[in-house]
């Protein structure tokens, strides 16, 4: 992973928002508002076809099959010109997934006649031997990776068609299993049909594969172009956020608020204890919000004088973290920053909240439900949030908004439910405002970018 090499048809701001003013501790907790800002650059607002390599998977039951290979060769129909693609449905005698197109190749690129072809033969897709359930998600996933590493391109994404028919007795670590071993190696998006499945798997696959789900109806085909759409507005597959600490820190950690909620796996460089590297993945033109935490050891660091612990960079763009250990007897004043980072947190709580009333719901603990859509409304009133309190008027009548009391309604449909907690996972995000950043100055010795009122160096500590 190069973490310098700048995206191509990107340009970044980052800010950081923090309580400038803390109190010292040998475990000092810092949190901060992290944004990142990015912005197309170039004549181009997508990548290039070429680049991408699609797998379509059609995992459905028998009684679904005519239906969805009518919607799968429109879609096959609708792909751009120049795509690599391959599409799996079905399954062989021995439960694996059965190829559908190309049958005499791994990979077809598209074109006219290419896609006429592969329209004709979804036609063809045959439902899993014996009428047995046609194969789990597991095996969607391992027979996609197989393919993805015979066309390495930029772009490699699994788009899964599903009912939730699947059968695998492998059951969920097996699935995680997998996940893990897919994870960097291509990304992907679930479109489900019907309303028989089980959103949990499917949230697995979209979080650790950095994709969206979302419920279509049986005429698949405009999901696929849009999420194919969506795909090609990618300008840069994955980019690390570097995080380099000063020595007093003793570990940080990266979670991303909005768009999704994700905590990041941090890797660190060999032989640079002190730099960590975080990845992150489709990044395309907009805002992404990130919670920042470092855990600092303060009893060494002078008093009352900017320090700056760490700086955070992505492609050639860096912003730093300052602050001010006070000392004993002074307390924290109002103000001095962090005001995004506390709506931030109450943003992640509401989102919290509206997720585990979902999960309530299925099945159903009416108590706990209540409980927890109270807490997303109140939060919501209190932020102005406006969609919250219609996904939960869905499911509930909100008696009093200001003070959460919530009573769900008598009947509450299964299929809502489980749609409800598809859409939450594809992101409504709450604007914040962005955190007012700062011209960086260098190190005069090392040329380590700095914050403009930093005192020290955070690479050699030289007094600035």
């Amino acid at each position: 992973m190069d973490a310098t090499a700048p995206p191509t048809g990107l340009d970044f701001g980052v800010f950081l928002d923090v309580r400038r003013d803390q109190q010292p501790h040998h475990a000092a907790r810092i949190e901060a508002h992290l944004r990142v800002e990015a912005t197309g650059t170039g004549p181009r607002d997508e990548m290039p076809a070429l680049d991408v390599a699609l797998v379509l998977a059609l995992d459905v039951s028998a009684a679904r099959r005519e239906p969805a290979a009518a919607a799968l060769a429109a879609a096959l129909r609708g792909l751009p010109d120049g795509v690599s693609f391959a599409v799996l449905g079905g399954a062989d005698a021995h439960g694996e997934p059965a190829r559908c197109y190309p049958l005499g190749d791994r990979w077809a690129l598209a074109g006219t006649r290419e896609k006429r072809r592969a329209a004709f033969s979804a036609g063809s897709v045959a439902p899993a031997s014996g009428d047995r359930p046609p194969p789990g998600y597991r095996t969607w996933l391992a027979a996609a990776r197989t393919l993805f590493a015979e066309r390495p391109l930029p772009l490699r994404h699994l788009l899964l068609i599903t009912d939730g028919s699947g059968d695998d007795p492998a059951g969920h670590d097996a699935l995680r299993a997998e996940l893990d071993r897919c994870a960097g190696v291509f990304t992907a998006d679930v479109l489900a049909v019907g309303g028989d499945w089980d959103p949990a798997p499917l949230l697995a696959v979209v979080e650790t594969l950095y994709g969206d789900a979302a419920h279509t109806p049986d005429r698949f085909a405009p999901a696929v172009a849009e999420a194919v759409r969506r795909l090609r507005r990618v300008r840069s597959p994955e980019l690390p956020l570097v995080v380099t600490a000063r020595p007093a820190v003793r570990a940080v950690e990266l979670a991303e608020t909005a768009p999704h909620a994700q905590r990041l796996t941090p890797v660190h460089a060999p032989g640079e204890p002190r730099r960590t590297l975080f990845p992150t993945h489709r990044w395309e033109p907009g805002v992404r919000d990130y919670l920042l935490t470092v855990h600092a050891d303060a009893s060494t660091d002078p008093l009352g004088e900017l320090l700056q612990l760490v700086s955070v960079r992505i492609a050639d763009t860096t912003a730093p973290l300052v602050v001010r250990w006070l000392p004993p007897g002074v307390a924290v004043a109002a103000g001095g920053g962090g005001e995004t980072l506390q709506a931030m947190n109450a943003a992640t709580r509401m989102r919290t909240a509206l997720d585990r009333g979902y999960a309530a719901l299925d099945p159903l603990s009416r108590s706990e439900a209540e409980q927890h859509f109270g807490t997303a409304v109140r939060l919501a009133t209190e932020m102005g949030a406006d969609w919250v309190l219609e996904v939960v008027r869905k499911v509930a009548d909100i008696v009093d908004g200001a003070h959460g009391v919530v009573r769900l309604a008598p009947a509450v449909d299964r299929g809502t439910v489980r749609r409800g907690r598809l859409d939450l996972a594809t992101g409504h995000r709450l604007e914040l405002s962005g955190p007012a950043g700062g011209t960086p100055r260098p190190c005069p010795d090392c040329r380590r970018p700095g914050g403009p009122r930093a005192r020290y160096c955070i690479a050699c500590g030289r007094r600035l």
